[in-house]
Order: structure tokens, then sequence, then C-alpha cells
């Protein structure tokens, strides 16, 4: 069973090192922009015999930065980066603003 979540935060982390990449949201953001992920699937698939064949992985990205057009260029940049690792975006929207930050949530699929 591959295990992605190392792969995920080095290739995240690796986009810009001015951002701040993590599995858990801190309570207050003192860097933006931040990408925050998790995964929401990772289940596998197997043959007759119970051995692995493939497995479903889908990753929660949620972006948060100063102002709305910062966001959806990391975003631009989030998606060029696992589109590279063989992730699909499936999904993608703005989330209403609860305070001065603006967020931008997606998911990325990949079956392997």
């Amino acid at each position: 069973m591959y295990l992605p979540k190392q792969d995920i935060f080095n290739s995240l982390k690796n986009i810009n090192n001015n951002y701040f990449v993590s599995q858990y949201q801190p309570p207050i953001f003192n860097t933006t922009p931040a990408i925050i992920f998790r995964l929401s699937d990772n289940a596998i698939n197997t043959d007759l015999d119970n051995t692995i064949v493939s497995q479903e992985i889908e990753i929660i990205i949620d972006i948060y930065a100063i102002d709305s057009v910062t966001a959806s260029n990391v975003l631009y940049e989030v998606e060029n980066t696992l589109r590279g690792l063989e992730y699909r975006m499936i999904y993608c929207s703005d989330v209403p603003n609860t305070g001065n930050l603006h967020h931008i949530n997606a998911r990325f699929y990949i079956i392997t």
C-alpha cells in the first residue's frame, strides 16, 4: 500500500519555500499564502487473492491568501504540480470569507 503524505508534502513545499505547507490548519496564520492538505480517501482495491491491484487517493487542499488573486495563483501552481504527479483536480471552489483571508478549496484524485 502506497502512503502518499510525504510525497504530497514535499511536492507542495517545492512549489515555493515561502508558502506555509501543513497537514494541519494553525489557529492563526502567521504566514500566507498557506496550503493545508489532507487525505480524504486512500482506498485499496484487491483481486481474488487479496492482493492490492490499485489504490484510489483523494487529497483535499485548502489555500489561504491575503487576496483572491494570490489564492488563485497558488491554486494554479498546486494544480500544475499535482497534475505532474498524475493527480487530476476534480473540484474547486471559492469559500466565502469569514475574516481577512481568501480561501479556496480543491480536491485532487488519482488511481494508482
